[in-house]
């Protein structure tokens, strides 16, 4: 699961202004592989704010991937293939100041995207660019984990990977 987080730092996803608020990367056994900001604001209190989110989206995440799976069971085998090609699960749920987006890999490595919704433009956000950056930030998570010293199941310790992840932020996606 990637999680977006930082706080006070507006971003721009091609053209539209949001406020990303983390970044995590979430094992298949709910362990948190990766949760770091996108800024410079590494304070405690943000922290715990980020790790509150993560796991309040795992709840929310949990649940759409359980009413998949039943409407898979009890539907055709073709929409089960077409279901499960599509690893972007949308908005997961909204709140006053934030909205959070699901993405779940083949491997179930889950995928997060918190947003401020308390900007003007938090509404604006469209589901194609939000779908887009999770898909570049699975790639980045990908390759981090090719690298042959990297175990499956551990946290991603990689600086290139951070910083991958803050230049992709900070370079509009």
């Amino acid at each position: 699961m990637i999680i977006f987080c930082v706080v006070g730092k507006t971003e721009s996803i091609f053209g539209v202004t949001i406020m990303a608020v983390c970044v995590a990367v979430i094992g298949k056994d709910n362990s948190p592989l990766y949760i770091g900001g996108v800024g410079n604001d590494t304070s405690t209190d943000n922290e715990l704010s980020r790790q509150w989110l993560v796991h309040t989206a795992l709840d929310a995440l949990e649940e759409r991937l359980a009413s998949t799976n039943n409407s898979n069971t009890s539907s055709g085998s073709n929409a089960a293939r077409t279901d499960l090609r599509d690893l972007y699960l949308g908005l997961l749920y909204s709140t006053d100041t934030h909205k959070i987006y699901g993405y779940v890999t083949n491997t179930r490595i889950k995928l997060v995207l918190v947003t401020n919704s308390a900007s003007p433009s938090g509404n604006n956000i469209r589901d194609a660019e939000v779908r887009t950056a999770l898909r570049r930030l699975h790639s980045l998570y990908a390759d981090a984990i090719c690298n042959p010293f990297h175990l499956p199941g551990d946290q991603i310790t990689s600086a290139k990977f951070d910083k991958q992840v803050k230049n992709l932020m900070a370079n509009n996606i």
